[in-house]
Order: structure tokens, then C-alpha cells, then sequence
């Protein structure tokens, strides 16, 4: 506007033409005159269009640039590095919003984030001098200024944005040395306590299955010499007291690892017995009641001892065989896993300190000590159990054992049973059947009778009479040749062995009593 204003200013006019000139002349220079004016002002021209026209070819980003330089220009290093972010989400290449960003970095004396960005532009544009200067001077700078031996520097308020950093420094693998050394037992117990195992069921309902998990692990870990002999122990049926660290002569330790052997000798079920009653696993009272029938359900439903039968023998049921066999098998793993589930059942907290708890305070406190009580010695000697389990006579006290539990008046059927062969007798049923048979006397009396009982199964919340409370009691066929053993020996004072004692009793008094209530059954 300024140079058009100077060109209207020092326009040429024709008044300067002298009235002595002819026509031709005056009308040549008036015809000139005013060519020049029109050419010098311009009157034609839209300035107005003409800028807007300029202005649509300067673009958004390139308007976002000049602002951001003008920013820095101004040292208002933050708010340009702002708008030079916005540009370089859409365009990452963009050199001059690259460079605002470096500016800003060098404003902070961050010399390293300002010679990444200058890297990150020479390989955008490889024909900027400027970049590269930019960058070797930075890195010059780093180099004076590199602080030694110092903590790393605080983090800038841009890491959460979208910037040029390195990439995060690679983890470490875990190193197996770091591992505690039950984080992997032999494959014999990682069947039962990994993912997916046998006891994968109780391990996955806890709060936390991996901790819990590693804690059952380390249980097994730091008690598998004391288990070994616990086992040997009961196995090979001794009765002296025994160091827990001591091993168990012939005993072979079973670390996980060992090939398994299918002629080993193993435990048998009464001599789990023997443990639960010895460990005082088994209990009976006004708030609970876990007898030995218990126990045997749990053991025999236990997941690793039928995937190993159901494999030999595909056919198999558990609901077709009796869960209280006192010569059933129990092979060393299938015990362990059993101690899991019975911890689950007999005591509180997680699972591993259920385990842990029951190993501490009941295998190691009461296991493998020397038992003196007269009933016990005399129903584990040989020649009472070569009376009581004497074929013909085992199979008639069967029949009368099945016949009481069989037909009592108020038999409720209970839900926890594992086949029709899972027979158990209450203190009700002996009641019935001691009454029914004529077995009471001075010398025998019901409260007398009741405390055998009680005593025999361990559980203290009886009543000495026909009563629904004690519908919950339980007591197997071995504890019921027990209970003979016992009652015989309190009819008989004389001063005959117990085995002639009790062979006599079952000869002439139950046996020949039974067969009138049993006719043809005997």
C-alpha cells in the first residue's frame, strides 16, 4: 500500500503542456498522460483477493510451525515444544517442528534428549547441515557435562508423551539358582501338586493357587525324610519308639525321582489306621465327628490311586469294593496325597498350613512311639488275629455285622457312603443287637457297653441308649472284631489267653445267639 501510495504521489500529470503547442501536439501528450496514469495506479487490481490467494497456500502445519518458532524466538520454550509435539503426530519428519523440540531441550541443558532429536531429523533430511551440527554439537556438550558415579537423573514430564526415547533395557531370564530348591520336586510329586494334578483341586480353591502351590511344595520338601520313615514305620507294623530322623531298616526313600516298583511293599490300610487313631487324627465330639470311615473314604476316592487303577484295569469302580478293607494297598504317593486331603478336612487356615499343621502337630508330636495298652497288644497279637480272621468264622461275623446295620428300625442312608459296600455300625445298631442277642449282664451292662464303644472310636459325645444322636457314630467291621475281642474279655475273667478266650465266645455265644435271629444265614 505504501509503494502505491508513492506511485500515486509521483504521478505525471499534463499540465505542464504550454497553450503555444499545436492541436496534434496536445493531443499526443494529453493521450500519454494519461496511459501513464492508468499504468502507475493501478485502479484494476483486487489486493484483497490477491492476499487471500497467498494465504491458502500457507497450510495448518506450516502455520503451527511459525508459531511454535515465534514462541522460541520469545524463550517460551514450553508452550512451543507443545504445538511442535501436535505436529509431529501427524507429520513425524517435519524437520522444523523437530528442531523446535531440540531448542526446548537445550533450553533444559538436556543435551542428550536435544542430539536425539537432531539424529532423528538427519535421518529424515541427510542433506540438512544444520541437523548434523546441531547434533554433533550436542553430543559435545553431553560429553563436557557427563556426571559420574551419580544417581540417574529425575524423569522429564515428557516421558508420557509421544517422544524419541531408547528402548527399555531387556529383563534379565530368570536364573534356576535364584529358584528355592522345592520350587521343583521329582515328577512323583508333581503329579499330585502342579497344575492340573491330583490335588489340583484343593490347591486351586485357595485365594492364591500359586503361592499355595509353591507353600505345599516346600511343605513336602522340608518333611520328605520324616514321611519316608512314617511310612516304614507303620508298613513294616512296629511298635517302639523310633527317631523321626532315624531311617527304617529295608525302608526305601521315595524322593520323586525313583522308578517305581510294582513288587514294592506297601502300606496297608490298617496300618493308615493305626496312624490316624495313634496321631489322634481321628475325633469325635459335640462339634464334629471324623472317625476311621471317614478317612477311608477320603482315601479311597483319592484322584491319583484311581487314575493308577482305572489304568490297569480300565473296568474299575471304586463303588464296587469295600472303602474299609483292612489289606487294601496304599501305595506311597497315593499316602501323600491322602495326608493332603486329610489336613483339608482336620484341620484350619490354607492349605499348606493345614498340611504343614498336621504333619507338626499330630504325625511328629504322637508318630512312632511305643503303644502299652493292654487292649491294643492283645488285638494285634498273631493268635487273636489268626481267631478273628479265620475264614469261616470271619465270614459268619460279616453276615451278623451286615445283618444289624442292614435292618435297624431307623437305618438313615447316608450321602457320603462310596458303594453299597460301605457298611458302618453306630452305637445304636450295637445297642440293638447286643439286646436282641441276650448279651447283657452284670458283668456287661448297657453304660458298659457304651464306653467300649466310645472308647474303641474315639468319640465322646455318646448317650448310653437308643438315641438319634448317636446315629452319627461309625464303626467299621475291624473295629467291630475289636469291640468282640474287648467284650469277651470283660465276660471272662478266667485266666485263659485272649485268643482262647475270644475264640470260645465267638463259638458258643455269638455265633449260636446270631443264628436264631438269622436262620439259614449261618
Amino acid at each position: 500500500k505504501g509503494m502505491m501510495k508513492t506511485l500515486r504521489r509521483d504521478n505525471i500529470a499534463p499540465k505542464a503542456v504550454t497553450a503555444a503547442a499545436g492541436d496534434e501536439e496536445k493531443a499526443a501528450v494529453a493521450h500519454e498522460a494519461d496511459d501513464l496514469q492508468d499504468f502507475y495506479t493501478l485502479d484494476t487490481v483486487d489486493f484483497g483477493k490477491l492476499k487471500e490467494e497467498v494465504q491458502t497456500k500457507v497450510t495448518e502445519e506450516d502455520q503451527l510451525v511459525m508459531e511454535a518458532i515465534q514462541m522460541v524466538q520469545g524463550h517460551k520454550f514450553d508452550v512451543a515444544r507443545d504445538v511442535a509435539e501436535a505436529v509431529l503426530m501427524t507429520n513425524p519428519s517435519n524437520a522444523a517442528a523437530l528442531h523446535v523440540n531440540a531448542s526446548e531441550c537445550e533450553s533444559r541443558q538436556d543435551w542428550g534428549e536435544a542430539a536425539r532429536f537432531f539424529l532423528v531429523g538427519m535421518g529424515h533430511n541427510n542433506t540438512d547441515s544444520g541437523m548434523e551440527h546441531g547434533f554433533h554439537t550436542n553430543v559435545d556438550m553431553l560429553r563436557t557435562n557427563r556426571q559420574r558415579f551419580v544417581e540417574r537423573a529425575e524423569t522429564s514430564k515428557w516421558d508420557g508423551v509421544l517422544t524419541f526415547k531408547p528402548r527399555p533395557p531387556k529383563q534379565r531370564t530368570e536364573n534356576l539358582e535364584d529358584k528355592p530348591p522345592w520350587w521343583r520336586l521329582g515328577e512323583h510329586f508333581e503329579e499330585i501338586v502342579r497344575e492340573g494334578g491330583y490335588a489340583a483341586d484343593l490347591i486351586d480353591s485357595q485365594a492364591d493357587a500359586d503361592s499355595e502351590r509353591l507353600e505345599v511344595r516346600r511343605v513336602i520338601f522340608e518333611n520328605v525324610d520324616f514321611l519316608n520313615n512314617l511310612y516304614g514305620y507303620y508298613r513294616a507294623d512296629m511298635n517302639e519308639d523310633w527317631s523321626h530322623d532315624r531311617k527304617i531298616p529295608g525302608q526305601e526313600m521315595h524322593n520323586g525321582r525313583e522308578v517305581l516298583d510294582d513288587d514294592e511293599e506297601h502300606l496297608l490300610l490298617e496300618g493308615m489306621w493305626r496312624i490316624l487313631k495313634e496321631c489322634k487324627i481321628v475325633c469325635g465330639d459335640v462339634k464334629s465327628k471324623l472317625p476311621i470311615a471317614v478317612f477311608n473314604r477320603v482315601h479311597v476316592q483319592g484322584k491319583r490311586r484311581i487314575a493308577k487303577l482305572t489304568a490297569k484295569a480300565p473296568d474299575y469302580n471304586v463303588l464296587s469294593h469295600d472303602p474299609h478293607y483292612r489289606a487294601l494297598p496304599v501305595p506311597y504317593y497315593d499316602f501323600i496325597e491322602t495326608l493332603i486331603r486329610i489336613s483339608y478336612i482336620r484341620c484350619s487356615g490354607s492349605l499348606s498350613e493345614r498340611f504343614e499343621d498336621l504333619i507338626t502337630k499330630f504325625l511328629k508330636e504322637h508318630a512312632m512311639k511305643r503303644q502299652a495298652e493292654r487292649f491294643f497288644l492283645d488285638f494285634r497279637s498273631t493268635a487273636v488275629q489268626a481267631v478273628l480272621h479265620e475264614p469261616s468264622s470271619e465270614g459268619k461275623l460279616r453276615k451278623v455285622f451286615d445283618y444289624f446295620v442292614t435292618t435297624y428300625k431307623s437305618s438313615k442312608l447316608r450321602t457320603s457312603v462310596v458303594g453299597a459296600q460301605d457298611l458302618s455300625m453306630s452305637l445304636n445298631h450295637v445297642l440293638v443287637m447286643q439286646e436282641k442277642m441276650d448279651m447283657f449282664d452284670p458283668s456287661f451292662n448297657v453304660k458298659r457297653c457304651a464306653e467300649m464303644f466310645a472308647k474303641i472310636v474315639v468319640d465322646s459325645d455318646l448317650l448310653p441308649q437308643e438315641h438319634p444322636n448317636n446315629a452319627n457314630s461309625e464303626m467299621i467291621f475291624n473295629e467291630y472284631l475289636d469291640f468282640l475281642m474287648r467284650t469277651a474279655r470283660a465276660k471272662n475273667s478266667s485266666k485263659d489267653t485272649t485268643a482262647d478266650v475270644v475264640k470260645k465266645f465267638i463259638s458258643e455265644e455269638i455265633i449260636p445267639k446270631a443264628a436264631r435271629l438269622l436262620p439259614g444265614k449261618l
